[in-house]
Parts: C-alpha cells; sequence; structure tokens
C-alpha cells in the first residue's frame, strides 16, 4: 500500500477490550492501517492537531471528558476530520448532527461495518485536495490540513506539517501558493504561507502569527490587517 494510500486512525475509548478489538478488526479490514490508541478524551485532545489523522473512533461514554465534549473540541480546530461515534446506545442522534460525525457503530463492533467507514475515510482522503511537491524524485502530495506553514529560504522550503514533522525540499514558494485556496491560506510574508487552520491568533506588536502548536510565522507590515481579517472569517465560517 502506497504511503499516501495509508489511512492514520485514532481509536478514543476509556475500555481496552473495546480498544483492542477495534484495532484487531480494522488491522483485518484494511492491512496497514496506522492505528493509535487512546483512553481518555483528555489524553486525546492533548495530541491532537489538525490535519494528524484520516479517522477518529470516539466512544461517547467515557470518565471525565466524554465523546460528546471532546467532538466539539475537535470541532473547534478541525472543521473537516471524520468522526465515528462508538456508542451502545443511539440516545445522542443530535449531537452527533451537530458535530457531524459520519457514522455511529454500535458496540459490539460489528466488522462489516467497520469496513464500510474506513473505506468511506479512504474515499474521503482521496477527494481532498492538497499541495503536489517533488522531493527525493518523487512526487508526493500532502492534503491541505497537514500543512501548518510553509517558509522559503533561498531556493529551500520547509514544510512544517500538522504531525510535527518538517520536509525540506529545493522549490519555490510561490509554486506551493498557487496551489491553496485563497480563503484558507495566506501569503502573509515574503518567505512564508500559512494554512489559517493552524493558526490561533494575530500579535500586531510582533507582526506574527501565533500558531496552535507553538510556532510563529513572521507576518509583513503592511499585510497586518489583511492577516486579522482573514483569520476573524476563517474563524467564524468554521465554528
Amino acid at each position: 500500500m502506497a504511503g499516501s494510500d495509508i489511512l492514520k486512525v485514532a481509536i478514543c475509548d476509556d475500555e481496552m477490550t473495546q480498544r483492542r478489538q477495534l484495532q484487531f478488526i480494522i488491522d483485518k479490514s484494511r492491512p496497514g492501517t496506522e492505528v493509535n490508541l487512546f483512553e481518555s478524551g483528555e489524553d486525546f485532545l492533548n495530541a491532537f492537531r489538525p490535519g494528524l489523522y484520516d479517522l477518529i473512533f470516539m466512544d461517547i461514554l467515557m470518565p471525565g471528558m466524554g465523546g460528546i465534549d471532546a467532538t466539539g473540541k475537535i470541532r473547534n480546530i478541525d472543521a473537516s476530520v471524520p468522526i465515528v461515534f462508538a456508542t451502545s446506545s443511539k440516545d445522542h442522534a443530535m449531537e452527533g448532527y451537530k458535530n457531524r460525525v459520519i457514522r455511529y457503530l454500535m458496540k459490539p463492533f460489528d466488522p462489516v461495518e467497520v469496513g464500510e467507514v474506513l473505506e468511506l475515510a479512504a474515499q474521503m482522503k482521496g477527494t481532498q485536495g492538497g499541495v503536489t511537491v517533488r522531493i527525493n524524485g518523487k512526487d508526493m502530495t500532502f492534503s491541505f490540513e497537514k500543512i501548518c506553514y510553509v517558509e522559503q529560504s533561498s531556493h529551500t522550503l520547509y514544510m512544517h506539517m500538522a504531525n510535527g514533522a518538517t520536509l525540506q525540499l529545493t522549490g519555490k514558494l510561490d509554486n506551493i501558493e498557487a496551489q491553496t485556496p485563497d480563503d484558507s491560506f495566506l501569503r502573509c510574508h515574503q518567505s512564508y504561507l500559512v494554512n489559517l487552520a493552524h493558526a490561533k491568533c494575530v500579535d500586531r506588536g510582533l507582526q506574527i502569527f501565533k500558531m496552535k502548536d507553538g510556532d510563529t510565522v513572521h507576518i509583513r507590515r503592511e499585510s497586518l490587517a489583511e492577516a486579522n481579517r482573514m483569520l476573524s472569517e476563517y474563524t467564524m465560517k468554521n465554528l
């Protein structure tokens, strides 16, 4: 299975047996899938960043932060990641609708239904827009949500990714900018292109974007007003 075809999946459930059962079914249904396990909503949110996962299985009833609250917080920072509610009750349909979950899975898990969800997530991943770059002689495409920002230094580009990695390649920032949507990416500086989905706020005094992962991105002075306006509009649109 090619790297771009591998799904990255998170399972958040407080019961170890349920986590392991679902992981076993996923391994059988779609070999090669990367699966990360979390036992609480708090643990998951501490590790979560937009674009990190292609699919999230979220248990509704957990001690502490339940799945509904966790999903609401996920949606505040990632509007489109596919989320599946795992539950023993269908009493939470309205919460699922509000948080745009793609499916309910009843426990115990049905392998056929899990396989259907994995296939749907793969299809959704395939239809997402992305940026194509050449790395080590091979064209690779990264979905928009996985890119936090891109920095240019001389003829070298540094793509800062949602999973914490930084990819280094030769190229021009103009070519990356041309592949990105104008309503969610901003060329805020000659050397920086920022994904507003990963921006936390604008610091006018320091002339920077403060990013959700703690990084900072420079903004040229004449773009400060535009940066502030675009981030406000993007945030309101994705509430």
